[in-house]
């Protein structure tokens, strides 16, 4: 494989985002989950079970940011949260770790039963976190947690996506859909954002014996940078055939660039996440979007919602669970369509 130079993209926005869930060292996780299949779909959500022991719990959550993933694992939350008559309040801390810090304090000094959290970076607001945790506030983390030592002492439960299967599944896709297309050359050019992701692709690749050249390795992960990023590979990498997106703002990229440089039908994108805006990119004519691998959001909320009840209501511990993936290809039109009908 021939390794390029790689790129600092000089034309994106300069955010410098620690994604945790992509980067932090996960713990040996107690419960093997089981491996995400081309055909797998997100699961359907799940109902609260009940236990209600304690009235009137409140629950108080911190997301990243109010983009699709984190709405529609807000969407999940709300669902378990109202089927067993808890309240739940949101805040966003938008990367921001000392605003990150300032929700949970302000949820502290609340008296919150329990808080939900998707932390900026693993050691940010661990100390917050420890006063929480004293004044008896049950923790859950969710897309990622803190640093090892500190999710051993204060937090009940983590649910998180398998980043490195979640890549793995979509270069296993890609082996497979090469050799039905007859490309004999490989030339990837890559947007990228998550480690993990980049780790399980490559690997997969590797294990079923793709000979590939990577040809430029640029950060891209919101769409509009992400566009800027991607013409900028087609128009200095014209072998490129290929463009792997890490995310959903990268995967919109990358099939918006494709379209500037009408370049569809000769480059094509396999990218991460799911959206009604990317399902919609697999439904199109253009075909240029073949395959995404996906997160379970709505579930991945169903799940820290039920958790903290239990943690409350129980004292039982979760621990570090792998919420399941799903996958949608241009294969399956009858997925998508059932997915964009959820939404």
């Amino acid at each position: 494989m021939i390794l390029p130079i790689r790129w600092t993209a000089v034309l994106l926005i300069s955010l410098n985002i620690l994604l945790v869930a992509c980067t932090a060292t996960q713990p040996d996780p107690p419960i093997t989950p089981a491996a995400a299949t081309p055909d797998q779909t997100e699961p359907a959500p799940l109902p609260a079970t009940p236990t209600a022991v304690q009235d009137n719990i409140v629950i108080g959550a911190i997301l990243f940011q109010n983009d699709n993933f984190f709405e529609t694992v807000a969407l999940g939350m709300e669902e378990t949260a109202e089927a067993a008559g808890a309240d739940i309040l949101f805040r966003f801390h938008e990367h921001d770790v000392d605003l990150e810090t300032q929700w949970i304090e302000e949820f502290t000094e609340q008296g919150v039963d329990a808080i939900i959290i998707s932390p900026r970076v693993e050691d940010g607001s661990v100390d917050a976190i420890q006063k929480a945790y004293e004044a008896g506030i049950k923790i859950i983390c969710f897309n990622g947690c803190f640093t090892e030592e500190a999710t051993d002492k204060y937090v009940s439960a983590v649910f998180e996506t398998d980043q490195y299967d979640l890549g793995y599944q979509v270069g296993e896709y890609l082996a497979g859909w090469l050799a039905e297309q007859e490309i004999d050359e490989l030339h990837v050019g890559i947007l990228s954002c998550c480690d993990r992701r980049e780790a399980g692709f490559r690997q997969a690749l590797a294990d079923n014996g793709v000979a590939w050249s990577e040809e430029v390795n640029i950060e891209g992960y919101l769409a509009e940078p992400a566009t800027a990023v991607g013409e900028t590979i087609l128009q200095n990498y014209p072998q490129v055939n290929i463009l792997w997106a890490e995310n959903e703002g990268g995967t919109i990229g990358a099939v918006n660039a494709v379209r500037r440089q009408n370049q569809a039908g000769e480059l094509f994108v396999f990218g991460i996440d799911i959206s009604p805006q990317l399902a919609q990119m697999l439904l199109a004519e253009d075909n240029i979007l073949q395959a995404v691998g996906a997160q379970s959001p709505r579930l991945m909320g169903n799940l820290a919602v039920q958790a903290a009840l239990d943690a409350v209501n129980t004292g039982q511990d979760a621990g570090y669970n792998h919420v399941p993936t799903a996958f949608y290809s241009r294969d399956d039109r009858e997925a998508i369509e059932t997915y964009l009908q959820t939404q």
